[in-house]
């Protein structure tokens, strides 16, 4: 008998290889000096920033986020401006690697291992995956503590 979980991920595979030509591009091992970089930040009680090659996005979190208990879970805030970030530039991240740099380790560890035990990121997971992987985009993620994040953390806040 197969789990919520790995029926949700066999959908993922099956989503991708509807689209899939057949062709791979194979692509050496990540480094910061030739990887594009993107910095995301996320304030629990207001919003997300997420930055790249000078460009921006930020948003507030939705009101209902609250009674819902997500602006509790630290995890998927810090993975969903991630997530954003791929959807927003997904054309100019095609066949090319991405650094997603990010001030909380567990983030760091859930996108490089592509696994997480909570149900609500692994959504942010699979959605991340799948966007990459139709995409061609190779990924990983480095820790940058907060003092070194100050653009995306500006974004979350809304300060300028």
């Amino acid at each position: 008998r197969l789990s919520k979980g790995i029926k949700q991920d066999l959908l993922v595979w099956l989503e991708f290889l509807d689209g899939f030509n057949g062709v791979s591009m194979w692509q050496t091992p990540l480094t910061p000096g030739d990887s594009l970089q993107v910095h995301s930040d996320a304030a629990d009680g207001r919003g997300f920033g997420v930055y790249f090659a000078g460009q921006w996005c930020a948003q507030r979190w939705p009101e209902s986020w609250g009674s819902m208990g997500i602006l509790r879970d630290l995890t998927f805030l810090e993975l969903f401006p991630i997530v954003v970030a791929v959807c927003i530039w997904a054309d100019r991240f095609r066949n090319k690697r991405v650094l997603f740099w990010c001030d909380n380790q567990a983030v760091v560890r859930v996108v490089n291992r592509q696994t997480s035990r909570s149900e609500r990121v692994m959504c942010l997971v699979r959605k991340l995956v799948v966007l990459c992987v139709v995409n061609n985009i190779s990924f990983a993620a480095k820790f940058v503590p907060g003092a070194d994040n100050s653009i995306a953390d500006a974004l979350s806040r809304f300060q300028e």
